[in-house]
Parts: structure tokens; sequence; C-alpha cells
């Protein structure tokens, strides 16, 4: 197994947000947008940071099984995946992140299964979040 540093190539994601009023953010990246909440209080606003987070999770599942369908022969009628977790106060964070996986497919079940384990532990997003992603920060102040 290559060591992670030496994986190639990489690529330099970058995503932009913004504040667009009292309640919402836009990300962009790549020409796509999308609003978000920053009011944890209100879900009319759009999802929060917190729900994106479980988004990014279940939603890289997802294009890991379409593509590991994809790399195995397999065919796969449907895909959903329900994420779950409690919101921690202090310190803020999540606990308990749970989801289930639901496959619509003909597919043999072993072959189901294998899928499912290759989709569930490696993905961009879903091995940043299991190792627990530390980014670099800095603040820029503008007058």
């Amino acid at each position: 197994m290559k060591n992670m540093n030496e994986q190639q190539p990489k690529k330099k994601l970058s995503v932009v947000i913004s504040q667009i009023n009292n309640q919402q953010v836009v990300a962009e990246a790549h020409g796509q947008k999308i609003t978000l909440s920053i009011v944890g209080d209100d879900p009319s606003a759009g999802l929060t940071a917190p729900e994106t987070v479980l988004a990014a999770l279940g939603t890289c599942i997802v294009s890991n099984i379409k593509k590991g369908a994809r790399e195995m022969g397999l065919h796969i009628d449907d895909v959903a995946i329900a994420v779950t977790a409690e919101k921690r106060i202090d310190p803020l964070g999540l606990n308990d992140v749970q989801y289930v996986v639901t496959l619509r497919s003909s597919e043999p079940k072993e072959k189901l299964q294998a899928l499912y384990e290759r989709a569930t532990t490696n993905g961009t997003a879903t091995n940043a979040l299991l190792e627990g992603i530390k980014p670099q920060s800095k603040l820029k102040i503008q007058s």
C-alpha cells in the first residue's frame, strides 16, 4: 500500500464561501453554487454546516458506489443513503454519526457487500472525515 503522501497526481480543490445576507452564505466551486444557512436554528434558510458535512459523507459514498459498480461490472438500479448524527453543544461538534446505505439491485448479495465495503472505506471526503481533517488557517483583515 502506498503512503498517502506518495500518491499521484494531486488535484487542488478550492471552494469560496461568501456571505450573501444575515442568514446565508453561498459556496462556489467550478461554476457551481450552493446556498447554505448560517443560522443553525432556522432550517428555512438552507442546509447548515453540520448538515453539509453529513451530505458530503453521503455524497462521497454514493459516488464511490457508482464508480465501484462500474469497475466491478455491477448494475445498481438505485442507491440512497440516510445519514444521521447528534449535534454536540460543548464543545460544538457531531456525535454518533451513522448511515444506512440502501442499494436496489439484482446483483448477488456477496458482490454488493464487497461494493459496500469498498465504497465506505475509500473516498476523498469519506477518508477526510474518518481521518479527522486538520486544516491550516490564517486570518486576513481588510479595511
